[in-house]
Formats: C-alpha cells, sequence, structure tokens
C-alpha cells in the first residue's frame, strides 16, 4: 500500500473534477502521479487515475479511497487518439467533465543506445501523449469557459545533463504550455508546468548522471546537488500542481516552477563542497 503523509484538507478543489495521467503506481513509495490523484482527492476533487497498466491504476485507486477520496481507475493508451478521447468522455460520463488535466505520464529509459526508435518512443510518450490529452478535453473546457492544464516537466527541460530526448521531451512540453496558454487564454483555460528536480520518486532514484564511479552515493548527491541540501519527494510536486490546478493561480498561466530545491538557481561550482559529502572513501 502506498505512504500517504498527514495532509491537510482544505478543500480548494472542491466539486471540481481532474484526470491525472501516469498516476498509477506499486508498493509504498508514490511516484508524482499516484501523489498527485490522492492529494487533489483529499482536497475534494473527483479524480480519474489514468494510467496504461489497470494493476497500476487500481493500487493508487485504493489509496485514494483509503483517504476517504472519490476516484476512478481509467486504463488508456495516450499515444492514441481515440483512446484519449474515449477516456475523457469515460471521466465525462462517470464524474462530470474534467476541470484539471495533468500531463504528467512519462518513461525515462536509458538512452545510451541513441536509437531512433528510442527517440520516436520516448517522444510518443512524454510530449505528443501530453498534446493529444490536452486536445481531448479541450472542448469541454472552451464550452465551459474555464480549465486548467498542468504539465509535468522536468528541469531536464531547463539545463542539460539528461537524456536528449528525454529532454528535448521535457522541453517540449514546456513550450507547449505556454503555446496552449495563449491559445486559450481567452476561453479562460490556463497552462502551467511544474519543473520537477532531484526528487524520490521510483522512476528518478535511478538516474546518478553518466560518468559517475562506484565511489559516490548518488543518492546523497542528488541531495547535496539542492540550495536546501535535502532530497524532495513526489508530495513536493504534488503541492506545486495543486496550485496551479486550484483557483489560488486563477491570474497564472504560461508560467514555470521548479521543484528542485534551488538547483537550477545556482553556479554548480559553488556547491563542490556539498557534492564532495556524497563522494566515499
Amino acid at each position: 500500500m502506498l505512504h500517504v503523509p498527514d495532509l491537510p484538507r482544505r478543500g480548494r478543489l472542491e466539486g471540481r473534477v481532474a484526470l491525472v495521467t501516469g498516476a498509477g503506481s506499486a508498493g509504498e513509495l508514490a511516484g508524482t502521479g499516484a501523489a498527485m490523484a490522492i492529494l487533489f482527492a483529499i482536497e475534494g476533487a473527483q479524480v480519474a487515475v489514468l494510467d496504461r497498466d489497470a494493476d497500476r491504476a487500481a493500487h493508487t485507486l485504493r489509496a485514494v479511497e483509503d483517504q476517504g477520496g472519490k476516484a476512478i481507475a481509467v486504463t488508456a493508451d495516450i499515444t492514441d487518439p481515440a483512446q484519449c478521447r474515449a477516456a475523457v468522455d469515460t471521466v465525462a460520463e462517470r464524474l462530470g467533465a474534467a476541470d484539471v488535466l495533468v500531463n504528467n505520464a512519462a518513461i525515462a529509459p536509458d538512452e545510451r543506445e541513441g536509437t531512433d526508435e528510442l527517440w520516436s518512443r520516448i517522444l510518443d510518450i512524454n510530449l505528443r501523449g501530453a498534446n493529444l490529452m490536452s486536445n481531448a478535453v479541450l472542448p469541454g473546457m472552451r464550452e465551459r469557459g474555464a480549465g486548467s492544464i498542468v504539465m509535468i516537466s522536468s528541469v531536464a527541460g531547463l539545463r542539460g545533463g539528461g537524456g536528449i530526448a528525454y529532454s528535448a521531451a521535457k522541453a517540449g512540453m514546456i513550450g507547449l504550455a505556454k503555446a496552449l496558454a495563449f491559445t486559450h487564454g481567452r476561453s479562460g483555460i490556463r497552462a502551467n508546468t511544474v519543473a520537477p528536480g532531484h526528487v524520490a520518486i521510483p522512476m528518478g532514484l535511478g538516474f546518478t548522471g553518466d560518468g559517475w564511479d562506484g565511489g559516490v552515493n548518488g543518492r546523497l548527491m542528488r541531495a547535496k546537488a539542492s540550495v536546501l541540501g535535502t532530497e524532495g519527494t513526489g508530495w513536493d510536486v504534488a503541492h506545486a500542481a495543486l496550485f496551479f490546478a486550484c483557483d489560488d493561480s486563477r491570474y497564472v498561466t504560461g508560467s514555470v516552477v521548479a521543484v528542485d530545491g534551488g538547483t537550477t538557481e545556482v553556479m554548480p561550482i559553488v556547491m563542490y563542497p556539498h557534492l564532495a559529502e556524497a563522494v566515499t572513501t
């Protein structure tokens, strides 16, 4: 069962319907999608937990229900336009039209082979899927004159150091959000981006960066790379996404917030004394 911290219940999404892609989970550690689904439900939203894996979607659904929230599990391949539209229709039929869409689904495979097939697969899921899901919810949002679309990008879309295709896709999500914000702002639709850094989630724990040897404590290095000197979690990302999803950000659109402990805001060289603490002897 997922571990859920003690979270405040302030009703900031009361009466809303939120659709979160890539929200499935397994085990105790919540990824960004599961954390957002649970937090949004605790804040009063009815949540659609969308994942391509039915078992993972059901795992998050149980965690939402254990917290007293209301949610449904939806299985779909977000690279298929028809399945995206069908998923949005299912949500509308069972919960009501989506007020919030979080484009979170992503993959981050090893890119050392650098094949065109791998490039296409990463861009297809991480960027094209976000566009297809956005296209599916936009008609309903335009009709109601309101809506919030949240992209879960990455600091890899802001700085070099990630996989080439992954970085390109995550940078593309930032551009996509800005374009949606401009194109649909007069319809009352906002689009913003959260860019997570070195957060402790199942997908990210394996990343240590190219060239690190066995004398480095990778997870400690990730924590020491932040100005705060600590490691973030999926819940930190979820709280940033909640801000963009609710009316607290009613006059914010086209923005990017890095949830990275300040990692991208300092010159790397000044962090050396802290990073050296992660080198084992």
